[in-house]
């Protein structure tokens, strides 16, 4: 794969600069060389050699380790997201703690002598809820995001981005940091929305030069289409360029400035119901490509982690179907798996890139951390679904959202009285998934991921109580129906040709770790499931789920996130440091498990590895 441009977009003399950032000491970063094609440090042309990396989806005490495997790949720039709905809470505070804490991860890589690339969003994507957003933004119905004429978009971005700046500003490189780019937003061309305008990212661009950041690059997809909203001066991140015919379409379209690979896909996203993860062999063809000729890249992801919580988005079409919800697992078939095992691509990605930089020494493969098997251990029943400690009854006439009321994901369940009579059709949209009674009685599930909107009720001799528990998978992360995806029951409900009314509606978010609020016998299937796990040591594992049907772990408080027996995923990885020596409490919500003679759930030293179909890795190239 040659490109006739190659020498206008990097070459062996960028590959040959082999500068580290040094805490305090201020570099120059920018554009030059012929044409404006090559990215400049101090003078000399720079080859970005980066891994994406996102702190919020790693355990804090592996960043370091994470960091320490790239560079020992010969890569000397880590990328990342922030991911704004995890940093601002619903009280309207700011939590910059633990993995959050973006500063302690940005001086974290220059410490380890690795640049940064800086990508704030306010969007994201990223296989992540809602693309990053924070949920209150789609309160109402109607919401046209990504658009100056929001004025409570633009008010809460603004916000959002000054703390960004604060962090950011003081560690751009020209002022001692490692941070060489602010990424302006993230492929706002593929968003295809009605109210797209060149005016968001200038007026993007704009806040960020008044706060001193620049040089700036946006990724983007390859097409006129997807490269119609870059501005002049923003260097152009292709996600991906590895085909010569993407690099020059993007350097016609935006002229005197560098082109180069910002997202290149070992893997892909995986969704519920889909195969395991499997790595993409063509990527090692495109880094080939890149040590050859000096192009600029950046692996994504390079290591993927955990969407820990409810944190995991979800795809589906432009029109709402087709709805995809990702997995918990974020391993994405990276070079680094999720508890930073090293895979056999890790090694053939380092020997391209290392016998390539014959004058770098890259030091020593760190060694992944210590994992154990955890002895299995049954939880016992503790209490059903409608046991558990609800919120108090909301009452409405229709059905409402939950972001309506305030609330981001979790279960809720919905109730009225339905009239006696024959055999019906109870026509119902759901976001995403529930269980369906009448009069205490199990009448079936609906699965949105089957565009399911109808169940049978069958015939009452009297009036019954309709109920229907809902359980939501994360926000739609990806084009513009992220602002029409709403959690709950969307729309009114009809028995026949009767709309439903005098609703009640009580929520559990999740956030904190259900408990029993009574005692009395059970008539909804699921429940609550608790084990108390005596430990003489503590190492990362991962829980295996695959006998239990659908629901939630918490350890030790810890939400480790979703289960679900239609795979691919059957285990949760649980991190050292959600466990400790001695007793752990191991807390399961399930929909479906019977109360009696529960499953046992045992720890192991790796996820579940074998593939049980076949998943194409798409490498962003959905057409």
């Amino acid at each position: 794969m040659v490109l006739a441009t190659a020498t206008v977009m990097g070459g062996v003399d960028a590959m040959k600069n082999y500068q580290e950032p040094e805490a305090g000491k201020a570099a120059e970063f920018g554009f030059g060389g012929a044409e404006g094609r090559e990215f400049m440090l101090d003078g000399k042309p720079f080859q970005i050699r980066s891994a994406e990396i996102h702190p919020q989806r790693v355990p804090r005490e592996y960043w370091r380790h994470r960091i320490r495997t790239a560079k020992a790949m010969g890569l000397n720039t880590i990328a990342f997201y922030t991911f704004w709905n995890r940093l601002e809470q619903a009280d309207g505070s700011w939590d910059f703690s633990g993995r959050n804490d973006i500063g302690a991860f940005i001086d974290l890589c220059q410490e380890e002598g690795m640049w940064v690339l800086f990508r704030p969003g306010p969007y994201v994507c990223g296989e992540w809820d809602l693309g990053g957003l924070p949920v209150y933004l789609i309160k109402d119905d109607v919401t046209p995001l990504r658009n100056t004429k929001n004025a409570q978009f633009m008010e809460a971005q603004t916000r959002y981005l000054e703390k960004m700046a604060e962090i950011a500003i003081p560690r751009l490189c020209k002022n001692g940091g490692p941070i060489l780019m602010v990424q302006l937003e993230n492929e706002y061309g593929s968003y295809k929305s009605p109210h797209d305008e060149l005016a968001y990212i200038e007026w993007l661009k704009d806040f960020w030069t008044k706060k001193g950041a620049g040089p700036f690059y946006l990724s983007e997809g390859s097409s006129n289409h997807h490269l119609r909203f870059v501005p002049k001066g923003v260097a152009v991140g292709l996600d991906p360029a590895d085909r010569a015919s993407d690099m020059r379409n993007a350097l016609r379209i935006a002229p005197g400035v560098p082109v180069f690979s910002s997202e290149t896909y070992p893997g892909w996203l995986r969704h519920w119901g889909e195969g395991n993860w499997t790595p993409s062999r063509k990527t090692l063809d495109s880094v080939r490509w890149y040590m050859k000729d000096g192009v600029s890249f950046n692996l994504f992801v390079y290591h993927g982690g955990t969407n820990f919580g409810l944190t995991a988005g979800s795809n589906s079409n432009e029109k709402g179907g087709n709805f995809q919800p990702d997995l918990t697992s974020y391993d994405y078939g990276s070079p680094v798996g999720e508890n930073g095992n090293l895979t056999k691509e890790y090694f053939e990605y380092r020997d391209i890139i290392l016998g390539a930089l014959p004058g770098l020494k890259a030091p020593e493969v760190p060694q992944t951390p210590a994992t154990m098997e955890v002895a299995p251990f049954t939880p016992q029943f503790v209490c059903g679904l409608d046991g558990i400690d609800w919120s108090s009854p909301k009452q409405m006439q229709t059905p409402c959202t939950l972001e309506s009321i305030g609330q981001n994901q979790g279960i809720a369940v919905y109730s009225a009285a339905i009239p006696a009579g024959a055999e019906s059709t109870l026509q119902c949209t759901v976001h995403d998934y529930a269980l369906v009674y009448v009069g205490g009685q199990y009448v079936g599930d609906m699965d949105r991921r089957n565009g399911q909107t109808s169940i049978t009720i069958p015939a009452r001799a009297q009036e019954s109580t309709l109920e229907v528990v809902v359980d939501t998978f994360g926000h739609v992360n990806f084009c513009s129906y992220l602002e029409k995806d709403r959690k709950g029951i969307i729309g009114p409900v009809k028995l026949g040709e009767l709309e439903l009314r005098h609703w009640q509606l009580r929520v559990h978010d999740l956030q904190n770790k259900p408990v029993a609020a009574a005692s009395a016998a059970p008539y909804m299937r699921g429940g609550i499931f608790k084990a108390e796990v005596t430990l003489d040591k503590v190492a990362d594992t991962f829980l295996d789920m695959a006998a239990w049907p659908k629901g939630y772990v918490w350890v030790n408080g810890h939400l480790l996130g979703r289960y679900w027996n239609i795979g691919p995923q059957e285990r949760l990885y649980c991190p050292a440091e959600f466990l400790k020596v001695g007793k752990n409490e191991v807390l399961v919500l399930d929909f479906l498990a019977a109360p009696t003679n529960p499953p046992a759930i045992s720890g192991k030293t790796e996820r579940n590895m074998e593939v049980k179909k076949q998943t194409k890795s798409l490498n962003n190239q959905w057409d």
